[in-house]
């Protein structure tokens, strides 16, 4: 009992944080969307005054980052969903429920993105990594993908989501953040690898993850990794938007760079997939293929990768971290191999044509030497010099034929 009390104590000792987080599944719709399906029963609409604010702070964001331009083609359409509930291990954390908002790319992409606040409380980093671990059945993740699953499905979506990314987005109101970092460094980094084991990380690996702070503002630390992105702030900077229950206009710039970066890796996933070891034998289908893949490659370079350098060292980073750089390779490896195939093929053909033209106008023109020869000796008989050519043409073409094949082959 009494060391139950010291935990306690010291529990209450540590600084208090605002946690909210952005969980992020990404899917390749297998039709084009025409809206959203009818919603689960628990939800509501948001909150329209907050909701208003915030929709406008992201426009000005996207039109100021990513380009009047690429606003303008509405690529990307962010529609606000509703407060779906929450289930019991969600209330653990203290949220009842998510506000939730579909991305949906001009490429076929979906993103379902769900923000979730919680109470201000103690910084506890083994508690939070237990809410968002996706592979834990009771965290948050796997619960609310039960309550995506049914909507995605309706959109013509999979049973499973191709891409799934959780951003922390810690607010800590009384503490500064030198202070915080100094504390709970290996705590914050063991927040961005999702890392619930309990042996202690080297000191130079938290010391490196936290040189990579992408945050230009005093106050503030920004992380990424290949589990999950973080966003920490300290008393020196915190956004008013948060205490009026928003999500801080501090991580929206952070928060669009990891929506295109899931974007763009589910693009390239969808490619790689359809262009699979098992190519169609078609020529005419490899080549739709083909063009299908170059026309949303085009789209990607330039939509997603061009339109997203207002942050160069976080979509340089995220595309190492998250694979994209090894997924477009090998896209363009199996592109290569489509491309291979289509010569290969196209070869293939033409030696067929060859082949047929061959033993066609073979066999026709010792046919014609025939139809002479027979003509000669047969003189009036229109039946034997008819059948003298056209048995004649025939050997001659099964003897070409025959010649030829092991050549072929």
């Amino acid at each position: 009992m009494q060391a139950s009390t010291s935990h306690d104590a010291d529990h209450a000792t540590e600084p208090l944080v605002v946690p909210a987080f952005a969980l992020l599944f990404a899917m390749a719709l297998d039709r084009p969307f025409t809206g959203l399906p009818p919603l689960p029963p628990g939800t509501t609409p948001l909150p329209a005054d907050s909701l208003a604010r915030w929709m406008a702070q992201l426009a000005n964001l996207e039109s100021q980052f990513l380009g009047r331009a690429y606003v303008s083609a509405r690529r990307l359409q962010r529609i606000p969903v509703g407060r779906i509930p929450l289930g019991e291990s969600a209330r653990r954390a203290g949220a009842n429920d998510a506000d939730l908002y579909l991305l949906v790319h001009v490429s076929g992409i979906v993103v379902w993105e769900a923000w979730i606040t919680a109470p201000e409380q103690p910084f506890d980093a083994s508690g939070w990594i237990e809410w968002l671990d996706p592979d834990l059945p009771t965290a948050l993740p796997p619960r609310l993908w039960e309550a995506l699953q049914p909507l995605t499905r309706a959109l013509g979506g999979p049973a499973t989501y191709a891409t799934h990314f959780p951003v922390w987005i810690l607010r800590a109101r009384d503490t500064p953040l030198a202070s915080l970092v100094d504390t709970h460094a290996e705590d914050i980094v063991r927040l961005l690898f999702l890392d619930r084991g309990q042996r202690r990380l080297k000191p130079a690996l938290v010391d490196e993850e936290l040189e990579r702070d992408y945050c230009g503002r005093e106050g503030g630390l920004t992380l990424l990794g290949r589990r999950s992105g973080l966003d920490l702030h300290g008393a020196e900077d915190i956004d008013d938007e948060a205490s009026a229950g928003l999500p801080p206009k501090s991580v929206l710039p952070f928060l669009i760079t990891v929506e295109q970066l899931v974007i763009e890796r589910t693009v390239l996933t969808r490619l790689h997939d359809r262009l699979s070891p098992a190519l169609p034998g078609s020529i005419d289908t490899l080549l739709a293929v083909k063009q299908d893949v170059l026309d949303a490659l085009e789209e990607y370079s330039g939509a997603i990768t061009a339109a997203n350098r207002f942050s160069d060292a976080v979509a340089a980073d995220g595309e190492r971290l998250l694979g994209i750089t090894n997924l477009y390779d090998a896209v363009m490896d199996r592109l290569d191999a489509v491309s291979f195939a289509i010569t290969q093929r196209y070869q293939i053909r033409m030696t067929l044509l060859q082949f047929w033209l061959t033993v066609v106008f073979g066999a026709t023109e010792i046919g014609s030497i025939a139809a002479m020869i027979a003509t000669w000796h047969y003189q009036a008989q229109l039946g034997a010099v008819l059948a003298w050519t056209v048995g004649t043409a025939l050997t001659s073409g099964l003897a070409i034929v025959a010649l030829l094949r092991g050549r072929l082959e």
